[in-house]
C-alpha cells in the first residue's frame, strides 16, 4: 500500500479513521483530505462563509497533522472545497490513491441530511478499495 486516503471533518468518526489508517498501513504516505462546506457557515461580522469554511479547513487539518506526529507519522493534508463526495472520488481518481480509508458518519444533524451519506457515496463510487471505520 502506498497511497492512503482519509477524508477529515472533525468528527470523532474521522478522528478514529485517521487513527485506523495510520496503525494499519505503516509504510504508506497518508493525506488528510478536508472538504469545506461553505453553505454550512453563515457570515458574520468579520469574515464570509468562504473564509470561515477555509478556516474551519485549517483547524481540522492541523488536527490531524498533531494526530499522526503523536504516532511517530507525517501526513500530507490537502483543503479543497464543494461538495464531500464528489471531492472525494475526484482526489482518488487524480492522485493515485490506493485505498480510502474514513469514518461510517461525520458531522451529524441537519448538514447530513442535506449533504447525504458521504461514506455510501465514496463507497459505492471510487475505483478503489474504501474501508468503513465505525
Amino acid at each position: 500500500m502506498d497511497r492512503v486516503l482519509v477524508p477529515v471533518d472533525g468528527s470523532s468518526q474521522a478522528e478514529r479513521a485517521l487513527e485506523e489508517a495510520l496503525e494499519l498501513f505503516p509504510d504508506a504516505e497518508i493525506v488528510a483530505l478536508h472538504v469545506a462546506q461553505v453553505t454550512s457557515f453563515p457570515a458574520d461580522r468579520e469574515r464570509t462563509p468562504y473564509e470561515l469554511a477555509r478556516a474551519e479547513g485549517e483547524r481540522v487539518l492541523e488536527d490531524a497533522t498533531e494526530i499522526a506526529a503523536e504516532r511517530g507519522r507525517t501526513l500530507e493534508t490537502v483543503l479543497t472545497e464543494g461538495n464531500a463526495g464528489r471531492e472525494i472520488l475526484e482526489f482518488v481518481r487524480e492522485n493515485n490513491v490506493d485505498r480510502v480509508v474514513m469514518g461510517s458518519t461525520g458531522r451529524s444533524g441537519v448538514p447530513r441530511l442535506l449533504l447525504g451519506s458521504v461514506a455510501e457515496t465514496v463507497t459505492r463510487r471510487s475505483p478503489v478499495s474504501v474501508t468503513i471505520v465505525r
